[in-house]
């Protein structure tokens, strides 16, 4: 069995979910079908990134349908699924594609994430502990963030600092480590620190949202309200649509400055 698609990558949930597909020619004898199917994996590939989940889901199914042994399909419907907000099912489409190839680094990853949005604290970390093991893996700054996202959550701030330090070390340009270390820094009430650190993640990664909100209420926080409004409305300016994107429009509403 190969891997035959190119590659693409997409985001999802608090969680790092990747998707790298490998390229190869497919046999001659399936020449037609194989085709189609990439056709379809192409199509769905397009409304996934448009935000347009169910008929990329539907997509993916079709795709499934024309090649059942390619683990790429069932891996990028299983992040359709998980954006659409059907863990369940991103679940078993993640499982399907590691029944095909139990090798996949990336699938164990995502798998990971998803069992960290279901609660299952012991199975994520067993899957992203696979991951780090890999000495093959050519990422594994993603899957130190993902740990390091599972025990802020339980709020364990020694290793995940310890893990989000990991992944600067395994990559320094590696934004979300710095976000994470920011995140940690917030919850032990070090907000200078906190600070320092996601004025480092947009170093790496100017457009990060998530860094760009938090510079902003610390800002509002400390009563600088001409750079809270610099940061809330570069979020805006990113993605207004988005949950922190309007937020950021609520506050800029509310901190207008006077006339």
């Amino acid at each position: 069995m190969t891997d035959r698609f190119p590659s693409f990558g997409i985001g999802g949930l608090a969680w790092l979910l990747v998707a790298a597909l490998a390229g190869a020619s497919p046999s001659s004898q399936d020449d037609d079908r194989f085709e189609e199917a990439v056709a379809v994996f192409n199509r769905a590939k397009f409304l996934h990134r448009e935000g347009n989940y169910e008929e990329a889901i539907r997509e993916y199914q079709r795709a499934a349908r024309l090649d059942d042994e390619n683990p790429w399909i069932f891996n990028a419907m299983g992040l359709a699924l998980a954006a659409n907000g059907d863990l369940e099912e991103a679940r078993r489409a993640l499982e399907k594609a590691l029944e095909l190839n139990a090798e996949l680094t990336d699938v164990h990853n995502n798998l990971g994430a998803i069992f960290s949005e279901m609660g299952n604290k012991e199975r994520a970390f067993r899957e992203f502990s696979l991951v780090i093991r890999d000495p093959n893996y050519p990422t594994p700054e993603k899957a130190l963030y993902n740990l390091g996202n599972l025990y802020l959550r339980e709020d364990n701030w020694e290793l995940a600092y310890m893990h989000f330090r990991r992944a600067i070390e395994k990559k320094p340009s590696f934004a979300l480590g710095y976000r994470g270390l920011g995140k940690v820094h917030l919850a032990m009430d070090e907000s200078e620190t906190a600070m320092e650190q996601f004025e480092a993640a947009l170093d790496h990664e100017p457009n990060d949202i998530v860094s760009l909100y938090e510079l902003a209420r610390l800002y509002e926080e400390r009563g600088n309200l001409d750079e809270a409004r610099q940061y809330y409305r570069r979020v805006v300016e990113e993605d207004r649509f988005s949950t922190l994107g309007g937020l950021s429009l609520m506050r800029l509403d509310e901190l207008k400055p006077e006339t």
